[in-house]
């Protein structure tokens, strides 16, 4: 039994080997097509090799492929599981800052700064990541200027909305005025008519004296005539009250305390 698990155990580390063998070579035709450019071709190897052995050399090189193929997304996932896979610093290093690359790519600025940071704790002395990093905090700080500007547009806006629709309750104030000053028209053309009716009713009153009916003095008919200009003028002050009153009422319901 012993001699069996044993046997077991040497073809397991044999066919691990074999498999390693296999995703080194892949890993290797990888790199070459990689060189050539034909990054295609590249990323068919080094999922080959990936398929072999989970490795972070082999999704380091995937991850570049799939960067260079403008695929920023699937290319992150790579850097991540090579970071996480590394026991070398330098490779953890440069997959940090490769993913921080592709985040920034993909316009995840704020990510970006931390993968960024993550690399430089590493290798604190690596300028290119320097580089990067104030490119994306500068960024960070665009978007934010950015944002006020547009609160600033959005703000000023509301008010240039709110004084046009204050301006808008002002017309009818206008409005009012207009109403005031055709009242007023219209009872001096009231009393005009009155006066006309008034003295074509002292003609008639006159003719018909003529015709036997008791004579009114001139005095009589004067003061006939102070009186009904008297009472168009009373009829005519009670009227202005009452558009006064139905003025200031309107006036009233054109007030609104909401705040725009």
């Amino acid at each position: 039994m012993k001699k069996i698990l044993t046997l077991l155990v040497l073809f397991l580390l044999s066919y691990t080997a074999v498999d390693a063998q296999a995703s080194h070579r892949a890993l290797r035709r990888g790199d070459q097509a990689y060189k050539d450019k034909n990054y295609a071709e590249a990323r068919k190897e080094y999922d080959e090799a990936l398929a072999d052995e989970n490795s972070a050399k082999g999704n380091y090189n995937l991850g570049n492929a799939l960067y260079e193929q403008g695929e920023f997304e699937e290319a992150a996932k790579r850097y991540e599981e090579a970071a996480s896979l590394a026991t070398d610093d330098e490779v953890s290093s440069r997959a940090y800052r490769n993913l921080a690359d592709a985040q920034y790519q993909q316009q995840q600025y704020e990510e970006a700064v931390e993968s960024y940071k993550r690399s430089l704790r590493i290798n604190p002395d690596d300028k290119e990541t320097k580089y990067n990093l104030s490119k994306a905090i500068r960024q960070i700080q665009a978007q934010e200027e950015q944002q006020q500007q547009q609160n600033q547009d959005s703000q000023s806006g509301d008010s240039e909305e709110q004084q046009d629709q204050q301006g808008g309750d002002g017309n009818p104030q206008n409005g009012e005025n207009g109403q005031q000053q055709q009242g007023e028209q219209n009872q001096d053309q009231q009393q005009q008519q009155q006066g006309q009716q008034q003295d074509s009713a002292d003609s008639q009153e006159g003719q018909s004296s003529t015709e036997g009916q008791p004579d009114a003095t001139p005095q009589d008919a004067r003061m006939s005539r102070a009186e009904a200009e008297r009472q168009l003028e009373i009829a005519a002050q009670a009227e202005k009250e009452t558009m006064k009153r139905l003025r200031k009422g309107d006036a009233q319901g054109c007030r609104s305390d909401k705040e725009w």
